[in-house]
């Protein structure tokens, strides 16, 4: 990622843009709205398995699933598509506590 820092958010503008909160996605579907050429697409599928494997802390999207397909025309190349979905948000420990101070005093 250290090449392409953008990747994140050009993930996140794609989502948003779908209007919804999990998407089945291909690279070749990222750089086609984004007009991008094929120098990019290692990149994005790099960052796409990455947030497969575990989390990635600055993107609030995670990959929970991959398919590989065939395409149907020559040169017949393997294409992987990503199931891409929205991140739960983390409940703060301390939410519904009153007063955060008074766990505190208590130790």
């Amino acid at each position: 990622m250290n090449r392409h820092p953008e990747v994140t958010d050009l993930l996140e503008q794609y989502m948003e843009a779908s209007g919804s909160t999990a998407c089945w996605v291909t690279v070749r579907d990222i750089r086609a709205h984004f007009n991008l050429d094929e120098s990019i697409a290692p990149a994005i599928s790099g960052f796409l398995q990455k947030i497969y494997q575990g989390p990635f802390f600055t993107c609030q999207y995670k990959v929970t699933r991959i398919e590989k397909f065939q395409d149907s025309i020559p040169p017949y190349r393997t294409i992987s598509k990503y199931l891409v979905q929205q991140r739960p948000v983390l409940k703060k420990r301390l939410e519904g506590v009153k007063n955060p101070n008074a766990l505190q005093n208590n130790r």
